[in-house]
């Protein structure tokens, strides 16, 4: 094996913790695709994220200022989804499913060159059991490409200073795990626009690293040459982009759009304390469970090294664990500056699951039998089997979150009934009007994933934030036309500014309430509890 690899030198990687590995992986991915057909846009970036392949050439081919939500990494990724695999209701969060699956194998990689097989498989498993990161594994939204893209980064940035450890010169392995980590940096970025946070781990763990570990000149050196890979690759994947910007404002507009979610530290506290209600209420006993399951881990190791020997290992990566630290300790704190989304919190994760994982590799033996007790056990009787039968149940606790719905799986397909119903209903008055049921124009007030599911259905459909389109001037058809409102448009002043104005021109169709899912709900910290559903009117707009 290489020197610059001295964890898997001295522990090199067994066929049992593969089959661990894989195990692990599978469970993942039984957690994150349970029952799909649950899996719907709703959240209002979802809306915007999923709708690139509904607008044309001189629309951008994509939301009207998605630019203000996120780069077009997500947007692009799921539009190619749609166009592959059909439009069933959980294909826009393919992206994150196969990004957070794929997060498993990658943060035992990492945890493994951390402290070990034993922090490798631990940090698996709390992540594969992680509601909050199962949640965000079943949404079109950034967060689990993101993470993917962040831990690849900083996983590949290790690998380079376990390279220096063996010997500070350049080499071709040491230059192409920078540029790779500069590359996953790059895409990290241009899938949310906190993406740089990556470099900014990178650079301030390493330099943690080097300045505690007194590093000569010419380590420094080597150091820093390779900080401007890393940085130099991710700008150069980030700044055509940032030139597209120009048209729009430039980076200054998104970056204003993002102050006003910015609380500074005089809302630190009241945002820490609401970011841990977030994730107590998204979280059930599957995370319970893959806890249990690494103390389990932990308890039985003597066992457990019967299959993997090298799992008692003591050696840990001291460059590793700087990374891990500017990972935790800087999202702890730059987390709660911001409005309490519960979102923002799924990278914090992912550091706390290799933190998690740390501890457990690091912690004393404490069952009684020692090593050489245990080799020379008699192998009879359910003893032995008894540790991995423990394993087992305790994994299959893990689906008591899918089982009992826990807001990880909670049925999302609300709003998608909504809009078909609408559809329905909107076909049925253009018959009767003597036009075909698809000659029918919908215009939807502030809410992108309703004007999701209509494009869906393959319906004429406009995202509005104004009812500019009632005005007697601007009507050019007479082809039946909608208006579908919702939440929205009730907190928005300037609707109902023009609803004084050109309500008349609209006669109410239907009205249907849904509530809304625990993880959007959430979005609001003034809602605790939503004590009434969200309603959604249906409207047609007279004749003149």
């Amino acid at each position: 094996m290489s020197a610059s690899c001295p964890i898997t030198k001295i522990c090199p990687i067994v066929r049992a913790e593969i089959l661990f590995v894989i195990g692990i992986s599978l469970l993942a991915m039984l957690l994150r695709c349970w029952d799909l057909s649950a899996i719907a846009v709703e959240h209002f970036d979802e809306g915007v994220y999923a709708s690139n392949l509904w607008f044309t050439a001189d629309e951008g081919y994509r939301y009207p200022d998605r630019h203000l939500y996120a780069p077009p990494l997500l947007p692009t990724l799921i539009e190619w989804s749609l166009l592959i695999f059909g439009q069933a209701s959980w294909v826009p969060a393919l992206p994150s499913l196969v990004a957070g699956i794929c997060t498993i194998p990658l943060i035992w990689w990492m945890g493994r060159k951390l402290g070990g097989p034993l922090c490798g498989l631990s940090a698996a498993i709390l992540l594969a059991t992680n509601d909050v990161h199962i949640l965000y594994s079943r949404t079109a939204l950034t967060e689990a490409v993101l993470c993917f893209f962040m831990l690849l980064s900083v996983s590949l940035a290790h690998c380079t200073c376990l390279e220096q450890n063996a010997e500070a010169r350049f080499s071709k392995r040491s230059i192409m795990l920078a540029l790779l980590s500069g590359l996953m940096a790059g895409l990290a970025w241009l899938t949310k626009y906190n993406g740089w946070l990556s470099l900014a781990v990178i650079i301030s763990g390493s330099t943690g690293w080097a300045l505690f570990s007194r590093l000569p000149l010419r380590q420094w050196k080597w150091l820093i040459l390779h900080w401007l890979l890393i940085v130099g690759v991710a700008f150069f994947l980030w700044l055509p982009y940032m030139i597209s910007l120009d048209e729009f404002g430039g980076y200054s507009a998104v970056a204003a759009n993002h102050r006003q979610y910015f609380g500074g530290l005089g809302e630190w506290l009241p945002a820490l304390q609401w970011q841990i209600f977030n994730q107590y209420e998204l979280s059930s006993w599957t995370s319970i469970a893959g806890l249990l399951c690494v103390g389990f881990l932990t308890w039985n190791r003597s066992a457990l090294v019967r299959i993997i020997p090298a799992i008692n290992t003591k050696m840990i990566s001291p460059s590793g664990c700087w990374l891990l630290a500017s990972w935790c300790i800087g999202l702890s704190v730059a987390i709660p500056l911001y409005h309490a989304y519960p979102r923002l919190v799924v990278p914090w994760w992912i550091g706390i699951c290799l933190l998690g994982g740390l501890m457990a590799a690091k912690l004393p033996v404490v069952q009684a039998s020692s090593l050489s007790n245990l080799q020379t056990e008699k192998q009879t009787g359910w003893k032995p089997v008894l540790p991995y039968f423990g394993f087992i149940i305790l994994s299959l606790l893990t689906l008591s979150g899918p089982i009992m719905q826990a807001p990880a799986w909670e049925n999302r397909t609300e709003l998608k009934s909504i809009a078909e119903k609408d559809v329905q209903r909107a076909g049925v008055i253009a018959q009767l009007a003597g036009f075909r049921e698809n000659e029918v124009i919908f215009y939807v007030y502030g809410e992108p994933a309703i004007f999701y599911h209509i494009s869906a259905q393959n319906r004429l459909v406009g995202p509005i934030g104004h009812l500019d389109f009632a005005l007697p001037a601007a009507r050019n058809t007479k082809v039946p036309t909608f208006l579908i409102t919702g939440p929205h448009a009730e907190e928005s002043s300037l609707f109902h500014e023009q609803w004084e104005k050109l309500g008349n021109e609209f006669e109410l169709i239907k009205t249907e309430q849904a509530p809304s899912s625990r993880f959007v709900q959430l979005n609001n910290e003034k809602v605790i509890q939503q004590s009434e559903p969200d309603s959604y009117r249906l409207y047609q707009l007279k004749s003149l």
